[in-house]
C-alpha cells in the first residue's frame, strides 16, 4: 500500500525524492512535515514515473492494479509567438520567489497546509506563508553558475505569474523595503481577482476546481527595474479548513538585464 517512505534510503515507493527534500532553515523552523522525509506526508515527490497516486492495497485487487484498465491519456498545446523585433532584449529567469526558500532559488517548492484547529471561527482558518529572497541570480550561484552579472547589477521585471494550488486564497509579491505591493492575486466569488475557481462542469470550469491565475507583465519603460540582489517578500494565503500536502506558493518570473555584465580581462 501507497505510501512506503524509506528514510534511511531516502526513496519514496522506491524512488529517490527528486529534487530532494530541502527547506530553508526559516521554513524548517516552521515544522511543516513537508521539510523532511521522515514527515513527509504525501506530495509532489509522490508523482514520480509509474508510482500510483492511490492506495493500491484498497483500490487494486493486485499490487500493481494488473486488472485495471488502462487509459491513454493525450494533451493539445497550442503556442502563440511573435517574431523578435529590432531592440527586443533577452530575458531570463528570476532567483525568486519559493516561499520555502530565503536564497536565490528554489528549494523545497512544495510544503503542507496543516488543518486548522477545531472551533476556529471560518474567517480565522487560514495558513499563511511568508519569504524573502532576492530578485535575480548573480555572482554565479550554484543554482545559475553561468551567471556573471553582480549584485548591483540592475534588471528590469518583465513577468510575474503566480502559482497556486486548491485551496489557495492570495499571494503578493512586495517590495520588501518599501512594502509596495508589485503583483497580487487574491479569490473572489466572481473570479474577477485574478484566482479563478470553477462554477461548473464544463471542461476549464470545474465546479471547485482552481481553474485560472493571472499573471503581472511589464514592457518598455514601465517595467519595474531594481538591483539583482532587491529583496522581494512572497506572502501566501490558503484555506486551512481542510488539511492539503504538497501545495505551492511560487512566482514564476522573467527578468531582463538593464545592460549586460561587466567583464574582468
Amino acid at each position: 500500500p501507497q505510501r512506503k517512505i524509506n528514510v534511511s534510503a531516502g526513496t519514496i515507493d522506491g524512488r529517490a525524492a527528486d529534487p530532494p527534500i530541502h527547506c530553508s532553515p526559516e521554513f524548517a523552523a516552521t515544522g511543516n512535515p513537508s521539510c523532511h522525509l521522515a514527515t513527509y506526508q504525501g506530495g509532489w515527490r509522490c508523482c514520480e514515473d509509474k508510482m500510483f497516486l492511490i492506495d493500491t492495497a484498497k483500490e487494486c485487487a493486485n499490487p500493481d492494479c494488473s486488472e485495471k484498465p488502462v487509459d491513454e491519456v493525450h494533451m493539445k498545446f497550442t503556442f502563440f509567438y511573435e517574431d523578435a523585433q529590432p531592440g527586443a532584449r533577452q530575458m531570463e529567469g528570476a532567483a525568486c520567489c519559493d516561499v520555502t526558500s530565503v536564497t536565490q532559488g528554489d528549494e523545497n517548492i512544495e510544503y503542507d497546509v496543516p488543518v486548522c484547529l477545531q472551533g476556529t471561527a471560518p474567517e480565522e482558518c487560514r495558513h499563511i506563508a511568508e519569504s524573502v529572497q532576492p530578485l535575480a541570480f548573480f555572482d554565479g550561484h550554484p543554482k545559475s553558475p553561468l551567471s556573471s552579472y553582480r549584485d548591483s547589477d540592475l534588471v528590469d521585471l518583465v513577468f510575474a505569474a503566480p502559482h497556486l494550488h486548491l485551496a489557495g486564497i492570495s499571494i503578493e509579491l512586495i517590495d520588501h523595503l518599501t512594502n509596495k505591493t508589485i503583483c497580487e492575486v487574491h479569490r473572489t466569488a466572481n473570479n474577477s481577482g485574478g484566482i479563478a475557481y470553477g462554477h461548473g462542469a464544463t471542461p476549464g470550469n470545474e465546479d471547485g476546481y482552481l481553474v485560472g491565475l493571472t499573471p503581472c507583465h511589464w514592457g518598455g519603460a514601465e517595467a519595474p527595474r531594481f538591483r539583482r540582489d532587491h529583496p522581494m517578500r512572497t506572502r501566501a494565503v490558503y484555506n486551512a479548513s481542510l488539511g492539503h500536502t504538497g501545495v505551492m506558493s511560487l512566482w514564476l518570473m522573467q527578468v531582463s538585464a538593464a545592460a549586460d555584465p561587466d567583464f574582468l580581462v
